[in-house]
């Protein structure tokens, strides 16, 4: 018999529990929530219920917990919306963690609806019962634990799913964890919701600019200056702020280093695409030493960038939408929380009212070595009929349709595609480089293609493996998504590291190189996806056209071997330095 109690004064506990979780439902959507992903379990069943029930949201299955909180990342990183994620109690919740971790250092909006028991069965032993509150930290912009639904506080009801909406779209979006307690009987018809009381204005996130202030401050420390733009991860969100930066740089006569995900990479004038391959020329390293710099948003991935940056000696003012500007290194002179587009109009404006000159010849001498770098690049990169990884990369980009998006994972694919692949106005670029790890990519593309765009997805093979139950139902889902595969059998970017040329080649291998020897096309054939394995540049632009033509879901498998991949970045790098050197 069970101890849990069956009834609530105000009627039974299976109609409160219902009808609670539709008003929370019903509130949500009116703020704009669209999308849930939905994991099975029985706690969680007054919930799945009411979002399945709401015809206005677009409801996603998911069998795994892990992929699921990924795949309502995507959804959040695609739209700016949160997207719901609902699992059960235990580990379930457990499962969500390092989505939650990402989302909160990506800023990504997200609704974690986690189940759990009432207070009388927590501590008591009772099956798949943990201690839930707090489950994820400080990684959570909220956490909040309301108890089972009562009727006495059916008042509360909409102003909890209010607070959660609005605390994940505050000054950093991020996540919200909300933590649902249901007590049994869980399956019930939800009785007639009030409608909302007062109306509740749309959140949103807050913006700010400079002070007139900080604007006459900066001014002169910014003209007649030899600087540099250094644009990374959510520099520009919308054309509006990609503008007002090539703006601000041309009055300054700076160069804009930028990467694929600061939304500025492809311009009119001024792009430095081939940074790292420049910088890694002593000479030139030193020649191009800039006496200024503004950051904006995140840093790219460049090692070489970070430590020339930090080596510069020169005064470094960061600009961030959400206050969150990296500097590891600890050179940033000052941070300012404004938006990007306003601060930059602010500063070009000042600068023009002063007729000021800009700095002459600079912008033009990085010109001319950014065109001898890319020569050189692209020459490499054609000499090769083979596949190669920075050339699967470029194909990557290249198949996205326009108004598209390419998901690129962490590790060695964020990198060929920062070093070696030029710009697209007419295309956005992804990646989860907020705790900068390689879990959830496959999961988050899927999340993005809900959104309802076409996404290209760049992924290396350890990556795909430790997100394969991604695939999970993905061929039912009705998105256009092509995973581009690289399968090196291991962890390709470590034979860029010190511990390649340390460690005796077995060791090495063993630890750090960690083949899998996974038959990756019948893992996808597995799944009732359609999977091409390819070898040569050609035929992954042939598959990658073959999507596009088709849409759907189709994964390509691109064969690289580590040590050549190695080797041609060796003689990418070399060919740019000799190029930039006899010139």
């Amino acid at each position: 018999m069970s101890t849990e109690p069956n009834d609530s004064p105000g009627g039974p506990q299976e109609l409160i529990s219902a009808t609670y979780a539709a008003t929370l439902v019903d509130e949500w959507v009116r703020h704009g929530v669209r999308q849930a992903v939905v994991c099975p379990g029985s706690r969680s069943t007054p919930m799945a219920v009411a979002l399945a029930d709401d015809r206005r949201l677009d409801v996603e299955m998911c069998h795994d917990e892990r992929s699921a909180g990924f795949i309502a990342l995507g959804i959040g990183k695609a739209t700016g919306r949160p997207a719901i994620v609902l699992t059960t109690s235990a580990t379930a919740a457990v499962e969500l963690h390092p989505a939650v971790v990402e989302a909160d250092h990506a800023a990504v909006p997200l609704l974690a609806l986690t189940a759990d028991r009432p207070p009388e069965l927590r501590g008591v032993g009772a099956p798949q019962t943990i201690d839930q509150r707090d489950l994820y930290g400080g990684s959570v912009r909220w956490f909040v634990d309301p108890g089972p639904p009562e009727e006495r506080h059916r008042a509360g009801w909409r102003h909890l799913a209010a607070d959660s909406f609005a605390a994940t779209l505050g000054i950093v979006p991020g996540p919200v964890h909300v933590n649902l307690a249901f007590r049994e009987p869980l399956v019930g018809a939800a009785g007639a919701i009030e409608g909302p009381g007062e109306e509740h204005d749309r959140v949103g996130p807050q913006a700010w600019t400079l002070l007139d202030d900080q604007v006459a401050r900066l001014v002169p420390l910014l003209e007649g200056r030899r600087g540099v733009v250094v644009a990374g991860s959510a520099a520009a969100l919308n054309h509006t702020d990609a503008r007002e930066i090539d703006e601000l740089a041309a009055v300054l006569g700076w160069p804009i280093i930028a990467d694929h995900l600061s939304g500025c990479r492809a311009g009119v004038r001024g792009r430095i695409e081939s940074f790292d391959s420049i910088l890694r020329v002593p000479e030139l390293a030193e020649e191009l030493r800039p006496e200024t710099v503004i950051r904006i948003g995140g840093l790219p991935a460049s090692r070489v960038l970070g430590q020339w940056l930090a080596t510069s000696g020169a005064m470094q003012f960061a600009i961030d939408r959400y206050g969150r500007s990296p500097d590891p290194d600890g050179v940033v002179t000052e941070r300012f929380h404004v938006d990007v587009a306003s601060a930059a109009l602010a500063l070009r404006t000042a600068l023009e009212r002063r007729a000021h000159p800009g700095s002459d010849g600079w912008a033009t001498r990085w010109a001319g070595i950014e065109a001898s770098a890319r020569v050189a690049i692209d020459g490499v990169i054609r000499s090769f009929s083979e596949l190669s990884e920075p050339g699967a990369a470029r194909a990557a980009l290249a198949a996205v349709p326009t108004g598209g998006t390419l998901m690129v994972s962490s590790s060695m694919p964020i990198r060929d595609l920062e070093w070696y692949s030029p710009g697209r106005l007419d295309v956005a670029v992804l990646a989860n480089r907020g705790a900068n790890g390689i879990d959830g990519v496959v999961s988050t593309a899927v999340g993005v293609a809900l959104s309802g765009v076409p996404v290209v997805a760049l992924v290396g093979d350890i990556a795909f493996l430790h997100d394969s139950n991604a695939l999970l139902g993905l061929a039912r889902r009705g998105v256009d998504l092509a995973i581009v595969v690289i399968d090196n059998d291991g962890g390709g970017i470590f034979s860029f590291l010190p511990q390649a040329e340390a460690l005796e080649p077995a060791r090495f291998e063993r630890l750090f190189g960690t083949p899998h020897g996974v038959n990756l096309g019948a893992l996808v054939a597995a799944h009732g996806i359609g999977v091409t394995a390819v070898t040569t540049h050609a035929g992954l632009e042939a598959a990658l056209v073959g999507w596009r033509d088709r849409r759907g879901v189709q994964v390509v498998l691109a064969a690289s071997e580590r040590s050549r991949n190695a080797a041609l970045h060796r003689s990418i790098n070399d060919s740019v330095a000799a190029a930039l050197c006899s010139g």
